[in-house]
């Protein structure tokens, strides 16, 4: 376990910090697929800053045992979809570690009776922490790739 610790302290911090969201809108099942994908370590470091416990350890076999409802809500407050001028509830399905472990993958659904004629993403994950946060958001109709919006601590919305 030490020798782990001192692997892992010595690999190189990542020098950006992207997060990559794909909004899907599924006409067949009237419902609207979020995937998400952050960056662990970035995730908890903010979490803690808005308030949750040290160690969170999300996605792993030592998760804090409430560490997904900081999660859920830290997701409630930080990542809003307004969809043809409804506000959606939008339900954590699941999450789960990237491969590499640095990743975290996000899934969220909301009903929606019809395609996106106008959206408003808001988005400020991560930007409490570092300034220079992008939050990138690809918007599909079906398979059509409709959008790709960019937001960040500067410009927390977008419209499409």
């Amino acid at each position: 376990m030490l020798l782990l610790s001192i692997l892992l302290a010595l690999l190189p911090a990542h020098d950006y910090h992207v997060s990559k969201t794909n909004v899907r809108y599924v006409a067949e099942k009237e419902v609207i697929q979020i995937e998400m994908h952050l960056f662990v370590e970035d995730l908890e470091k903010d979490m803690v800053a808005s308030g949750a416990p040290e160690a969170l350890e999300i996605g792993t076999k030592r998760q804090h045992e409430d560490a997904e409802r900081y999660l859920f809500n830290y997701l409630e407050k930080h990542f809003t979809i307004n969809w043809n001028g409804e506000d959606l509830p939008l339900e954590v399905v699941g999450y789960e570690l990237a491969d590499d472990l640095h990743g975290l993958w996000i899934y969220q659904l909301a009903d929606a009776e019809a395609g996106p004629l106008e959206v408003i993403l808001k988005s400020t994950l991560l930007t409490g922490t570092y300034a220079d946060q992008k939050n990138i958001v690809k918007l599909y109709n079906g398979d059509e790739r409709s959008a790709t919006l960019l937001m960040s601590k500067d410009q927390p919305t977008a419209r499409y």
